[in-house]
């Protein structure tokens, strides 16, 4: 209470600046207040003013905040005192009068100030270590930054890594570098190691040590290290043991050498310390003996994990338990390892035990608050990191893990003003760094954000997390070229945390870095990439949501927006629902119209969030889509609207579509969750097939289509890392519902038995409507290791259908009205293993067994009445090998059984193989063959991919996709001897397509701004069409005869430029030539070039990005031949522009 009111009545002329706030106290720690010679025991919390002296005692320290911006940690024997400082808009000047003191400082240039008896310094945005020796001597230990030193006889200025001294009467000198590191010993956190119970300490010594010995017994080591008798030393070995272990708490790790050095023979628990300091500051030691004693166990176990063997310390942590069950400090430290596998059930276990055995271990404490923040349950968190810090000041994990719950609650200064005091606790670990650039640039500060991250990887080469932080960081702010190297950087060196993670987080870290190094690509033109970056992280780790998020988006890039085409329908929508089923609340935004890219911010505390995409061009044509998505503790949801309308390029070619969507997340444990979607969709639309020519087109086709809703529930549960079950069930509904009023249906003329003549007559007209509803279940488990994953599932999908179709003529009148009622039903049972023997090579293999069985035809007028059953049996096998970190060589082989309608995209069999997709809706074109019904498919892919450091890339993949059916076409023939279609039937059509593709990718980095790509493509499809009812003789039967073949030359080449301002601009040119045969009348060659042009600024943390374009600059028309799948071009000149908002 008197600091309290100390800080809320400062004296006149005392700003806020001026003061410095007292944020630890470890051992003795005294206050005089404003010049007075008499000492008060400070307080934690105690605010200083000018005037103000602070002292620690021996074997003690603290830590003071000067400003929001600057930190000191203060060791043992140092007195200071806080001064005005020269002029009012510096900060309080610190004089040290003695003593030893570590400090970082964030201020902007000659801020701060410090003074010693013998110099005077400034700080310039500063790390150092201070010491003033009795006499006065100074010597200054610069690690970051720059310090102008100075006295009366002279002055110097001190670079990173500079040492100086100043003696009495002299100028300041530079003198030979002394590593930093070890003039911070004192600095570290010395975990507690010892069993008070194997010390064999006398009844005497007992007696005597009974109350230190019961508080550090319950975790409390500061004030164990108080109530250690002061009036006489040690004099036995095992009270020196146990005083060495106080000091070692308070950093004193000299005092501790010392006092064991004195020891009169070896023990395990003086060996069990020395384990631990040679663990701490990361010093290989001599093999020591097996450990007997619970003490030497629990020491083994820290120094095992800095040796990077995590399974090794956790099995020596359990011993360490078992050896002595009443041993609070070893079940905290299982607790602590267990959640290093991310196994939290058991950690909550074990925790509990540890905290039951010792309530004041701060470690203890500290984690269950990073338990309950990994539950959303940031308050409660909270509250268990205060009573941590209350404990035990010194440890950063606690300041850690405030800071972070305090970022996510919306308090980013606060947050990161803890993690400057993590890192000035710790300032050993780079982790602590790289958290620390992260908390600056949530708060804007990206200058230091650079800084930090740029000390991260200084201090720890080795440890990826700065380097993923930065890439972050570059993306954001459009430096994408160094984001790229950052992240690639980061992967690479990703097994080097293993020192903190298990091996199967490992693979989960691996693939966060890939699904973000594809957001990079992407943005760096090179879509590609990005997308086999995506698939790589699929492989990496099955389970990480973001792998499949993105992987989703690769193919959300390819759909048709008339949503015609549907090639990679399946693989889009089941990476999309695998994503949202395996990701926690909060973790992404639901919303399939915010990217993943878009919505990964460093420390995201948004509670709610806006995103709006409008795209329009000169040609009439809209595109609109928002959400609105927000995430509460365990709950999140996501509301999505989308609207399209497009003119088209030809009579009746127009389109519009509007489609709402919710979903939601709830979290029902740490390991349940429930997913929920519901969509309403409807589209209009004239003829919006693909045709070699625009005149092919029908000008009087109407579709109209209807959802209202589809509706998906799905459950997860997380037994244990890499163990998870999925469940899917959904009901669909659609009506669809087509007009033709110049409809040509398929004639046979038969005289008696076989057919005579075949023709398509005119003055048809037909009405069709179908509704259908559907029902799917899907459930399925994953089990994953750090050598393999197996994925195993069954599915079942049951639909009706009402099916009404009205088929007349001009002057006939009605020559068909159809009403039936027909079912669909498929089972579908699958099992997936990937395997990797080491690290460099996956091994996949699949197998599938789906019975399908659907109606004849009730797509193609005059349907059918019936249906028919098909089951196929379709192995998968697939391989990833990459000898070098340059080269990687993937291929796959699958089979597969198509659907028939929409049901079968929504599912959760794996989409890929190899790091192929082996998800296909169709594969045959629709715009060539429309609906085929329970299609066989059969790919086979391979591909090497050739990744350099000089930042260019190349792939070469050959790819050939197989599809077979026969289906049931509706026809008309003639119910007398008269050529009149008077009559509906049917027969059957034998479609066999084949496409072989060749593709090879280049792109380049240059510099930090520009990149290149090119990408050929070689595509030779072929289509075989037979009826077998119609014999090759009868009149006009090789119309509907196919033999046809396109061969499709495509290169896109692309030139992309960003600058870190936000300003991007791109240029991008498509020749393509295709090649037709078997087609009556011949179809020509098609040789053309389309170029464009785009420019546009992305605002910051790309909350908005406008951009402008020009698409097809030279007016050039086309015409290609659907039969080889393509994105649909521009037929003339357009001018887009588009706006992004994400907020």
């Amino acid at each position: 209470m008197v600091a309290v009111a100390h800080a809320q009545s400062l004296p006149v002329g005392i700003s806020q600046k001026d003061t410095a706030t007292l944020l630890a106290v470890e051992g003795q720690v005294d206050l005089a207040r404003n010049n007075s010679a008499e000492w008060e025991p400070a307080q934690r919390d105690a605010t200083l003013i000018p005037g103000d002296r602070l002292r620690t005692g021996p074997n003690s320290r603290a830590t003071l905040r000067l400003s929001d911006l600057s930190v000191f940690r203060v060791n043992e024997m140092t007195t200071l005192q806080l001064r005005l400082p020269a002029a009012k808009t510096k900060r309080a000047m610190m004089d040290v009068k003695s003593g030893s003191l570590y400090f970082f400082s964030r201020e902007k240039p000659l801020d701060v100030h410090f003074r010693t008896p013998t110099a005077a310094g400034a700080i310039r945005g500063t790390e150092f270590l201070l010491q003033v020796a009795e006499s006065g001597e100074t010597l200054l230990a610069l690690i970051d930054g720059a310090v102008d030193l100075n006295n009366e006889h002279g002055a110097l200025t001190l670079a990173a890594g500079e040492v100086a001294q100043v003696a009495p009467g002299k100028a300041p000198l530079k003198t030979a570098g002394i590593a930093a590191r070890n003039l911070m010993q004192w600095c570290f956190y010395y975990p507690g190691v010892l069993d008070p119970k194997e010390l064999g300490l006398s009844a005497g010594e007992q007696a005597a040590l009974a109350d230190s010995v019961r508080l550090y017994t319950a975790g409390d080591l500061l004030q164990a290290l108080a109530l250690f008798p002061k009036t006489n030393a040690p004099s036995s070995d095992a009270a020196k043991v146990f005083h060495a272990a106080l000091l070692l708490a308070v950093g004193q790790v000299e005092h501790a050498e010392a006092a064991l050095a004195t020891l009169a023979k070896p023990s395990a628990t003086a060996a069990a310390l020395r384990r631990v300091i040679a663990a701490v500051q990361y010093h290989a030691a001599a093999a020591a003996a097996a450990p007997a004693s619970a003490s030497e166990w629990l020491a083994e176990s820290y120094y095992e994990q800095s040796r990077q063997h995590l399974p090794a310390a956790l099995a020596h942590a359990r011993k360490a338990a078992e050896k002595s069950p009443e041993f609070g400090f070893a079940w905290v430290r299982v607790a602590e390892l267990e959640f290093s596998f991310g196994r939290t059930r058991e950690a909550l276990v074990a925790l509990d035990k540890g905290l039951a055995l010792a309530p004041r271990n701060a470690q203890g404490l500290a984690l269950k608050g990073f338990l309950l923040s990994a539950k959303n349950q940031t308050k409660e968190a909270l509250g268990w990191f205060d009573r941590a810090i209350a404990i035990d000041g010194a440890l950063g994990n606690a300041w850690l893990g405030r800071g972070l719950c305090r970022i996510r609650e919306g308090r980013g200064d606060e947050g990161r003003q803890d993690l400057q005091v993590a890192a000035t606790l710790e300032p050993q670990r780079a982790i602590l760094r790289s958290y620390l650039g992260k908390a600056w640039s949530h708060t804007g500060n990206e200058k230091l954000a650079d800084k930090d991250l740029a000390l991260a990887k200084k201090l720890d080469p080795n440890d990826p997390t700065p380097w993923l932080y930065s890439a972050l960081l570059n993306q954001e702010r459009g430096r994408i070229n160094e984001a790229i190297q950052d992240f690639e950087q980061s992967r690479a060196l990703n097994d080097n945390r293993s020192v903190f993670r298990s091996g199967l987080l490992l693979d989960q870290d691996r693939a966060v870095r890939s699904a973000n190094l594809a957001t990079a690509y992407r943005d760096a033109g090179m879509p590609e990439t990005g997308h086999r970056e995506a698939s790589r992280a699929v492989t990496d780790d099955y389970a990480n949501f973001s792998s499949h998020l993105f992987l989703h988006e690769t193919y959300e890039a390819l759909r048709d927006p008339k949503q015609f085409n549907l090639r990679y329908d399946n693989a889009r929508i089941s990476e999309f629902l695998i994503a949202n089923l395996l990701a926690p609340v909060g973790a992404s935004s639901l919303s399939q119209g915010v990217s993943q890219q878009e919505y990964t911010r460093l420390f995201d505390t948004k509670r709610i969030g806006v995103s709006s995409q409008t795209e329009y061009s000169s040609h009439g044509d809209w595109r609109q889509t928002g959400s609105q998505f927000g995430n509460f503790g365990n709950f999140g949801y996501a509301l999505d609207a989308a609207y399209r309308a497009e003119r088209g390029y030809r009579v009746n070619n127009d389109l519009e579509q509007r489609d709402v969507t919710f979903r939601s997340k709830f979290d029902l444990t740490a390991q349940d969750s429930v997913f929920l979607q519901a969509t309403m969709y409807e589209g209009t639309s004239g003829d919006v097939q693909q045709y070699f020519s625009q005149a092919m087109g029908s000008p009087t086709l109407r579709v109209t289509e209807r959802q209202e809703p589809n509706l998906l529930a799905g459950y997860h549960h997380e037994w244990a890392p890499g163990v998870h079950t999925l469940f899917l069930a959904g009901r669909l509904d659609d009506t669809l519902q087509i007009g033709e009023p110049n409809a040509m249906p398929l004639f046979l003329k038969h005289s008696g038995k076989p057919i005579t003549f075949v023709t398509t007559p005119p003055l048809f007209h037909f009405n069709y409507q179908r509704e259908s509803e559907a029902y799917v279940a899907e459930a399925q488990q994953i089990w994953q290791t750090a050598k393999q994953t197996f994925i195993a599932g069954v599915a079942y999908q049951h639909s009706t259908f009402n099916t009404d179709s009205l088929l007349d003529r001009t002057l006939q009148g009605v020559v068909a009205d159809q009403h039936f009622q027909t079912s669909q039903e498929r089972y579908s049972a699958y099992a997936y293993e990937t395997f990797r023997p080491i690290q460099q090579l996956s091994l996949q293999a699949g197998l599938t067994y789906d019975q399908l069985r659907h109606p004849k035809n009730i797509d193609i007028v005059p349907i059918t009445t019936g249906d028919e059953t098909t089951q196929r049996l379709s192995p998968k096998l697939g391989f990833q090998f990459t000898p070098f970190k340059e080269v990687k060589l993937r291929g796959a082989y699958t089979r597969s059984l198509g659907g028939a309608f929409n049901e079968n995209t929504y599912r959760l069999e794996p989409t890929q193989i190899g790091g192929f997709n082996q998800s296909y809706r169709s594969v045959l074109p629709e715009s060539v063959a429309g609906l085929v019904p329970a299609s066989r498919f059969e790919t086979r892919n391979l591909a090497l991919d050739l990744n350099f450091d000089t930042g260019t890339f190349l792939s070469l993949e050959g790819e050939l996709l197989h599809s077979k059916a026969t289906r049931t076409v509706g026809v008309l023939t003639n119910s007398t001897f008269f050529p009149v279609p008077d009559r509906a039937s049917s027969t059957s059509q034998r479609l066999e397509f084949e496409e072989k593709s060749l593709f090879i990718t280049v792109n380049q980095l240059l510099g930090k701004e520009w990149s290149i790509g090119a990408r050929y493509r070689l595509s030779q499809a072929n289509l075989t069409g037979r009826f077998d009812a119609v014999p090759a003789t009868a009149a006009g039967a090789a119309a509907i005869m196919q033999n046809e073949e396109a061969l499709l030359h495509q290169l896109n080449l692309g030139v992309n430029y960003n600058h870190r301002c936000g300003f991007f601009a791109q240029w991008l040119s498509v020749w393509s030539m295709q090649e037709n045969s078997g087609y009556a009348p011949a179809r020509s060659t098609a040789d053309f070039w389309q170029h464009s042009v785009y420019a546009g600024y992305r605002f910051a943390k790309r909350h908005a990005e406008l951009r402008v374009g020009v698409v097809n600059l030279a007016n050039q028309n086309y015409q290609l031949n659907p039969l080889n799948l393509y994105a649909e071009l521009p037929r003339e000149r357009t001018v887009t522009v588009g706006l992004k908002l994400n907020f």
